[in-house]
């Protein structure tokens, strides 16, 4: 037995109740202009997507202060500080490494100074960072990494400037490049180092030497803040860094 509803005649057939208005269509032509308008509406929703996905978010993308001395990266803050820049003894021999070591203290360290190594604080440690051609003795500390051989520039006298710095995700340098070669060690977190040729990755425990004269850019990546030791080793009678000029090369990223 059928269920039968308000309007069902008494032969089954569904009738509407009298005084119900039937529902009117659209005219062909109304429905015809209705369906690209729906359509445009739908790209343009999509497309402002896009628009919005491709578009750096300023907080997210943000230029990395200049390094400074004492900067808020001393404070554990975001920043970067240049600690110290030293004229190196004549006499280096090559092959010259850029030789990293960790003491249980900042006096252990400033003992172990040598006329070519810089001692100092930084995320929590203390550290000895000397330019030497052999890296066999650690100065009574502990052997953290070495980079090199580092490819010097020509120079009657070569300096080092030593650099710890502090940036969040998305954080990014200028282009610029070093009167000679600028080595990395990352601490924490990750950044792609962009140079014309390609783009190199490092994460924590890596390290990387740039040769002089290349222009860079530094771009951190990852969700997490990214620390870094770094040293230039450089013409001592030029600046140790100079802004890349308009019109440069363009820079590979990372992939």
């Amino acid at each position: 037995m059928r269920l039968r509803h308000v309007g069902d005649d008494p032969n089954g057939t569904a009738t509407r109740p009298s005084g119900v208005r039937q529902p009117v269509s659209a005219p062909e032509e109304v429905r015809a202009a209705l369906i690209p308008m729906t359509t445009r509406t739908a790209c343009a929703a999509i497309a402002g997507t896009l628009l919005s996905m491709l578009t750096p978010n300023p907080a997210a993308a943000q230029l990395m202060s200049t390094c400074v001395e004492n900067s808020p990266e001393r404070r554990g803050e975001i920043g970067c500080s240049i600690i110290e820049s030293k004229l190196l003894p004549d006499g280096l021999k090559e092959p010259l490494f850029w030789h990293i070591d960790r003491f249980d203290s900042l006096e252990l360290a400033r003992a172990a100074v040598g006329p070519a190594s810089i001692a100092f604080e930084a995320a929590g440690a203390s550290w000895l960072m000397t330019i030497e051609s052999q890296t066999a003795d650690h100065h009574g500390g502990r052997h953290v990494s070495q980079v090199g051989p580092l490819p010097l520039p020509r120079a009657s006298k070569y300096s080092m400037e030593v650099i710890s710095s502090a940036f969040a995700p998305g954080m990014y340098s200028t282009a610029h490049h070093h009167s000679g070669v600028e080595a990395f060690y990352v601490l924490e977190g990750e950044q792609c180092a962009e140079t014309p040729t390609h783009g190199s990755m490092l994460r924590k425990g890596d390290t990387l030497a740039i040769p002089t004269g290349v222009e860079m850019r530094l771009v951190v990546t990852g969700s997490t803040i990214r620390r870094q030791l770094a040293v230039i080793v450089h013409d001592a009678a030029q600046r140790p860094t100079m802004r890349m000029e308009e019109g440069g090369p363009p820079l590979v990223g990372c992939s």
